[in-house]
């Protein structure tokens, strides 16, 4: 193990001081869009290529930031991620995993060499020692670049290893879907992109792209929040436009849509509209009966990270962007996307926390959304919309929000963190105000309701984690173990769903499933491993070791 990091940490090392960079045409303007700039005169072409990592690449790096490709006549060069960096990467399910690499080359002939990613820290060294670095020699096709036009190399669809000796696995998705996708990537996130002729591109690509793209949808396993309100469908989007349905205990099914954008956000309502959503303001609607209809906000650029139906048949979005946080929305007529919707204010007067990263929950009577505020003094700002007078309030509360769920009576139970325990805290009339108590609980804890919860206690390790359940019958006074521990790679479990048949976690990687009350454990996503068999259980550590 130490040889395999002192390696990784040299091939990073040379990646930086010896491989030169293909020439930016594309920066970040200060509204956050991309500007592209094609030069007047030159006899370079043009290679653009999104990746998609089906989770994150590791613990500090979400996705990859260069590829490097070698031309027939040796000479390196990298291509950078255009995308901004995500913020948070500590095993959200909403952590953007997508890059896009838009740069320009020589004419001639390429091969890809390796993907990398430079890690967060102060200074190069700890930059390079928490780096990544992946080969990509001969696992694509080589390719060719034309003056003056454009290779769209299309999606590669890239599957980190898992940490179960399950070596990490490309599809290439080269075809008129994936082109059609990286091109989507390009113009949504840009002012304008002017006019290129194609040109270029693989010289050798497999036949079938709807078998590949089939293949990667298999290896999906990021779902977005599974469920919103308690008894409502449980229904989550992934990847490659990938929604899922638990259908019975241990059985799922795969809807997708016709996009390979991610959907981040997915919710089904009473009438049996479903809605999802997506990046640069997209979204999806079906009606009983109907299909999907693809939809976008034609005034937003940003996430769209929740949908909830208002009386009259109006619609309340919520929009994450990078420079402007998370903003409320108003729609009178959901669908009807010519109009600009009714922006709420939040009522938040300092701009760096308006910006925060939001914690959502959907309450049968408010939309709930909670901005934990950085620093030692653990506050957190919860803004609370109320479905019917559209009321929005926000209060400073003294502690983070960890988890929040929505229980059968309608009670809201939070895992809250002063310092660095986590508590019990809970409000009985949809968030307006909040019941502290000292009874401290898992991170992460599931309540079924407000007696019985199941939460995880960690056990880290050299490169995996060791999760073991435990529950409470008495609303958090004491906590038993449950079942056998379970290990996951780079991050710690949590509970997303538990019920008298079956037990849900996830890790930020997998998603595993338990029914035998966690006894054995069987990793449900990605698909392609969920019939691997039970996942091995971590020895329990005993006592006084």
């Amino acid at each position: 193990m130490r040889a395999h990091v002192i390696g990784r940490w040299l091939a990073v090392a040379s990646l930086v001081l010896l491989t030169g960079c293909a020439t930016s045409i594309a920066t970040r303007a200060p509204d956050g869009r991309l500007d592209v700039r094609l030069p007047a005169e030159g006899t370079d072409g043009y290679v653009l290529l999104k990746v998609v990592s089906t989770r994150p690449i590791s613990l500090l790096n979400p996705k990859w930031q260069q590829i490097t490709l070698v031309s027939a006549q040796g000479i390196r060069h990298e291509v950078p991620d255009l995308t901004p960096m995500a913020i948070g990467v500590f095993g959200g399910s909403s952590v953007p995993t997508e890059s896009l690499h838009f740069g320009r080359l020589p004419p001639g002939e390429y091969e890809f060499a390796s993907a990398g990613s430079i890690g967060p820290g102060p200074g190069l060294l700890i930059a390079l020692i928490t780096s990544d670095h992946a080969s990509l020699d001969k696992q694509v096709p080589r390719f060719k670049v034309e003056a003056g036009r454009l290779a769209n190399l299309g999606t590669v669809v890239f599957s980190p290893s898992t940490g179960d000796k399950e070596p990490a696995q490309i599809v290439l998705l080269g075809g008129a879907r994936g082109t059609a996708e990286s091109m989507r990537a390009l113009r949504d996130d840009s002012r304008s992109v002017p006019a290129m002729q194609p040109g270029g591109g693989w010289l050798q690509m497999p036949a079938d792209e709807a078998q590949a793209i089939a293949r990667a949808r298999g290896l999906v396993s990021m779902l977005s929040p599974i469920g919103s309100r308690n008894g409502a469908r449980m229904v989550a989007g992934s990847h490659l436009g990938e929604i899922v349905e638990r259908v019975a205990p241990g059985r799922w099914t795969s809807e997708p849509l016709d996009t390979l954008a991610r959907v981040s956000f997915v919710s089904c309502w009473k009438d049996a509209t479903c809605v999802a959503g997506s990046e640069f303001g997209r979204y999806a609607v079906k009606r009983r009966g109907g299909s999907w209809e693809a939809r976008q906000l034609s005034s937003e650029h940003g996430q769209v990270a929740s949908i909830q139906d208002l009386p009259e048949g109006r619609a309340l979005l919520v929009v994450t962007d990078r420079l402007k946080g998370a903003r409320i929305l108003v729609q009178d007529q959901l669908g009807n996307d010519e109009a600009a919707p009714k922006e709420l204010s939040a009522g938040i007067q300092d701009l760096d926390e308006a910006k925060l990263p939001a914690l959502l929950l959907d309450h049968q009577d408010a939309l709930l959304m909670a901005r934990n505020v950085p620093g030692f003094r653990r506050e957190t700002l919860i803004t609370r919309v109320d479905k019917q007078s559209l009321q929005v309030t926000t209060t400073r509360e003294k502690f983070w929000v960890s988890n929040w769920q929505v229980l059968p009576d309608g009670a809201i139970a939070v895992t809250r963190m002063n310092g660095m325990t986590t508590y019990f805290t809970s409000s009985n009339d949809g968030g307006k105000t909040w019941v502290s108590t000292e009874r401290t609980v898992p991170i992460g804890t599931y309540w079924r309701d407000q007696t019985r919860a199941l939460g995880i206690q960690p056990t880290p390790g050299f490169s995996t984690v060791s999760n073991q359940v435990t529950q409470t019958t008495d609303g958090g006074k004491t906590w038993a173990p449950l079942g056998q521990p379970f290990r996951s790679a780079d991050f710690a479990a949590r509970i997303v769903y538990a019920d008298d048949q079956e037990i849900l976690a996830e890790d930020g990687k997998r998603v595993f499933s338990s029914l035998d009350a966690g006894k054995t454990w069987t990793p449900r996503f990605p698909r392609e491993s969920a019939n691997s068999g039970p996942v091995v259980a971590a020895p329990r550590s005993q006592p006084g070791l």
